[in-house]
Formats: structure tokens, C-alpha cells, sequence
């Protein structure tokens, strides 16, 4: 009975010491291709900018993407559960061979005929006492620094972001917004197309140009380089920083301790972004996204600053907008997503709307999502034509970007048919596209539909200068020399004050703290 219980025993302990190096080779090998998974999807991510999207998914204001999460449970899961199962029986095998010398080295002489005994009795000998040394003494080791070495290569997690601090920057650099009206204000429709850059339509790097409908319309006027600020590649991040002008970071605060984003029922409501002074002059502001607006407290951010009409997924399901289960949406939903041809449709009937009541002025914020990464959702309709005979399912961020260049020249023919008085047009790209693309400079797509006096004075412009940018398109006077408003330059102004910022804003800022109020709530 004791012999049993010995061997009962005996058994949970390996079983338990199995469980334990498996837990631990799991989560090293998991580390180990995170960074090359997060290269792969995302391209080269900075820290602050995984770790507030990261805080956002925690807290349930941002929902996942299927493709993304089935992508997941491949790479950072079952590959991982795979290795380390490996693992272990390489392991063993290994310790059997070293610990059974002459069994083991007579069966594999025996599969050695042509070769001497003794030689092979040697250097097998010497190859095992090797390996297992390495296998038990120096894996974690070797594991830690190959996972650091990979985190160096293919994310930006240690790039020193420090060359300007955030206090030295945004403290001594903002522009509180001094503007004016002299009246006769334009209406303005701003288009945000999710991840859309110029490198899509090198057909070096494609083999096509990707966004040919775009590209090829002859009208409007582009900034050439259009440069992402590092740090701020993200979606809300892009609405925030092109709308008020300074960065939305993990500042002091504001975004620091992750538990008070469920908290927030104010979102920067000290500071002045466009919609505000928009407001102030009777404006309606609307916004258009076929996301939920709960997603981000992109709705927090929008109802502080004085949007009046929000159509989310929600609201335009509700308005009776097509669906489509192929559509990117939350996958626990059951009514599925609206793909871009739809939002867009959405968008050009509110317009057609404003063309028949023209008792306000107007400015619309349109944000798309089809050609979300890794490879977007793209209509099956469009997919049926470009993609011939070849399985659907298939398709890559190519065919994504492919129906929504052709549904956006789609959306920019309707605006110009409509005529509308006194409304120019921006098209941008809300952020490059979150994979590598084997292109040395990256810069974001950018088109405005606008007056012809008004003249491009610069090749660069980046998110912060939309601001001021957007003010001068509208008519809007301001009031100093160098067309400055918070942390943007006019393109559109000639100055001596503007110099790229290659540089992460982070740290801590008390002008920053003022715009937030400090009781969270």
C-alpha cells in the first residue's frame, strides 16, 4: 500500500514539475514572438502607444478585432503551447541519451554503420554533454536576452523618446487659440481613412498602386510629406491631436493610472480644440464612424468638445444602414458592422440634408474603418470583382485598400455633385498603416479640396498642424504672425518657426493637467 501511494506520489511530482517548466517555457516563448508578432501587425510600436491601447482593451473601451484575436491565439498561444511541448521531449531525450551513454550511443552507432564505433562513441558523447548543459543550465539566460535582443529590433519599446521632454516641449511651445470671423465662414467635411499613406501606391513595393482611384484624381492640392509624430500612430490619438493640436499621451495625470480611465466623464474639458471655437460661432459639428463611439471614449471626447450629431454604429444601424457580418465590428455583437461604401453613402445623404437646410454652418468629421490592420474588412461585393475566381477568404490589406480607394473617389465624385455652397473637403489618412512596409520614408495621405487663394507654403506638415491648417480653410483669422494655434503651424502661413518633431512627447506637464480637471469622475 505504502509502494503505491510512493508511486502515486512519485507521479504527481513529475506531473507537477512537468506542469511547472511548461507554464515557464510557455510564457518565455510566448515573449519571445510577441515582438516579432507585433512587428508583423503593427510595424515598429513605441511603449506608450501599446500600453494605452492595451489599458483601453483592459477596460473595455476598446473592442477587438476577430482577425487580430484569432491572430493572437495562433502566434501567442498555440505556436507557444507547441514549442514548449517540444521542449520537453527534446529535453528528455537529450537527459536519456546523457545519462544512458552506452544504450544510446550503440543505437545510434548501429544507424551509423559506415562510420567507426569508437569515434562516434566520442563525439556523441561530447554533443550530448554539450546540449544538455545548454538546455538545462543556460536556456533561461539565453531566452532572456534573445527576448530583449528582439523587443531592440522590432519595436520602438527602447527607443530614448527623451531628446525634447514633454515639460520643455508643450509648456513653452503652446499657442492658446487667439482666433477671429470676418464672417462668410466655409463648411468643411474632414475624412479620416483608417491607415491610408502615399508608400500604398508604390508599385515598387506592391507590384501595384494600390490606391489608384485616389491617387489619379486630377483636383485638390497635397502637402508632400505629411510625417506621423512618433507615439501617436493610433486612430484616437489622430482625432484628438488633428483637432486640438497637442498629444494624447500617458502625460502625468491624465492617462497614468490606467483604473481612472473607466472613470472619466470629462475628456480634456479645459482646453480649446476646433469644434469649440466652431461652436462658439454657431457651428453643428457631426462625426461619422462605423465604430461604436464607446470605443477609445472617442464618445467622451466628442460630446466635451461640442460635437452635436453622432452617428456611430449603433446610431446608424438604428437609421437602417446595410449591415454586414464580414464588416469590422465586435464579434459578440450579432448585428455585424457597416463597411466604408455604406458609412460614406450615410455621410453623402446627412450632406444632401444640409443642402436643403442651410440655417448653420457645418463641419463633419468622417472616420472609416475597412482597411483596419493586419488585413482589413473589406466588402464582399468589391472582393467578388477584383479577386475573379480566387477564395475569399483569402484576401489581404491589398484588396482592403483597393475597395476603399475605390468607394472614397466614389464619395469625392457624390460631394462634387452635390454642389454645396461655401464646403470644402480634407482627405487624410488617420495614421500609416500599422505593418512594415519595406519603404524608407512613410508618409501620410493627405488631399484638400479647397480655394484656389489659398497656397501650400511647405512641404511638412504633421497631425498638430491640421488645426490652425483647418482654421485658415474655414476662413477663420489667427492672430499672430506665424499662423500658430496650440502646437500646430498653418500650412497655409509662411514662418521661420517650424522644425519637424522626430521626438516622443512624454513625461510630465503641468499645463497639461490643466486641461484635465483634477477630480476625476
Amino acid at each position: 500500500m505504502n509502494k503505491n501511494n510512493n508511486i502515486n506520489l512519485s507521479t504527481f511530482d513529475r506531473i507537477k514539475k512537468n506542469l511547472t517548466y511548461f507554464v515557464i517555457y510557455f510564457f518565455l516563448f510566448s515573449l519571445l514572438l510577441f515582438p516579432l508578432w507585433l512587428n508583423k501587425k503593427f510595424g515598429f510600436l513605441y511603449y506608450e502607444q501599446f500600453k494605452f491601447n492595451l489599458t483601453l482593451i483592459y477596460y473595455g473601451f476598446l473592442d477587438g478585432d476577430s482577425n487580430l484575436i484569432d491572430s493572437i491565439i495562433k502566434w501567442l498561444v498555440v505556436v507557444p503551447i507547441f514549442l514548449s511541448i517540444m521542449y520537453i521531449y527534446l529535453k528528455k531525450m537529450i537527459s536519456f541519451f546523457y545519462t544512458h551513454e552506452d544504450k544510446s550511443i550503440d543505437l545510434i552507432v548501429k544507424k551509423l554503420k559506415s562510420l567507426k564505433k569508437n569515434y562516434y562513441r566520442f563525439n556523441i558523447n561530447k554533443l550530448f554533454q554539450f546540449v544538455n548543459f545548454l538546455m538545462n543550465k543556460l536556456f533561461f539566460i539565453t531566452m532572456i536576452i534573445l527576448i530583449f535582443i528582439l523587443f531592440y529590433l522590432f519595436t520602438n519599446f527602447f527607443v530614448k523618446a527623451d531628446k525634447v521632454s514633454n515639460v520643455d516641449y508643450l509648456d513653452l511651445n503652446y499657442e492658446y487659440p487667439d482666433v477671429y470671423s470676418n464672417g462668410n465662414n466655409n463648411n468643411l467635411v474632414l475624412l479620416y481613412v483608417e491607415s491610408l499613406e502615399n508608400s500604398l501606391s508604390n508599385k515598387s513595393i506592391f507590384n501595384e498602386n494600390l490606391i489608384k482611384e485616389i491617387t489619379t484624381i486630377g483636383e485638390g492640392k497635397s502637402v508632400k510629406y505629411f510625417y506621423q509624430i512618433p507615439g501617436l500612430g493610433y486612430t484616437f490619438s489622430s482625432l484628438v491631436s488633428t483637432q486640438c493640436g497637442i498629444p494624447l499621451l500617458q502625460i502625468s495625470k491624465s492617462h497614468t493610472d490606467a483604473k481612472d480611465l473607466q472613470l472619466i466623464n470629462e475628456f480634456l474639458p479645459n482646453l480649446k480644440c476646433l469644434t469649440d471655437i466652431l461652436a462658439d460661432h454657431d457651428y453643428e459639428n457631426i462625426f461619422l464612424s462605423s465604430d461604436y463611439l464607446e470605443n477609445s471614449l472617442t464618445d467622451k471626447f466628442l460630446l466635451n468638445h461640442n460635437y452635436s450629431k453622432l452617428y456611430g454604429l449603433r446610431e446608424l444601424i438604428n437609421m437602417g444602414y446595410k449591415t454586414s457580418k464580414n464588416a469590422y465590428h465586435n464579434k459578440k455583437k450579432w448585428s455585424g458592422g457597416i463597411h466604408d461604401n455604406i458609412l460614406l453613402k450615410a455621410s453623402i445623404d446627412i450632406l444632401k440634408e444640409k443642402k436643403k437646410n442651410k440655417e448653420k454652418n457645418f463641419f463633419m468629421s468622417i472616420m472609416t474603418l475597412d482597411t483596419h490592420a493586419p488585413a482589413g474588412t473589406p466588402n464582399r461585393e468589391c472582393l467578388e470583382k477584383i479577386m475573379n475566381k480566387r477564395d475569399l477568404r483569402n484576401y489581404t490589406i491589398k484588396e482592403s485598400f483597393k475597395c476603399t480607394s475605390f468607394y472614397v473617389r466614389k464619395f469625392i465624385d457624390d460631394f462634387n455633385k452635390l454642389n454645396l455652397d461655401n464646403t470644402k473637403l480634407i482627405v487624410i489618412g488617420d495614421h500609416l498603416l500599422m505593418k512594415s512596409i519595406n519603404s524608407e520614408k512613410r508618409y501620410i495621405y493627405n488631399k484638400f479640396f479647397i480655394d484656389d487663394e489659398l497656397e501650400i507654403k511647405r512641404d511638412y506638415i504633421n497631425f498638430f498642424d491640421f488645426y490652425p491648417s483647418i482654421l485658415e480653410v474655414m476662413k477663420f483669422k489667427i492672430n499672430n504672425k506665424q499662423g500658430k494655434v496650440a502646437l500646430g503651424f498653418s500650412v497655409f502661413a509662411n514662418n521661420d518657426q517650424y522644425n519637424l518633431i522626430d521626438f516622443t512627447l512624454k513625461g510630465s506637464s503641468k499645463l497639461y493637467d490643466t486641461f484635465w480637471k483634477t477630480d476625476v469622475k
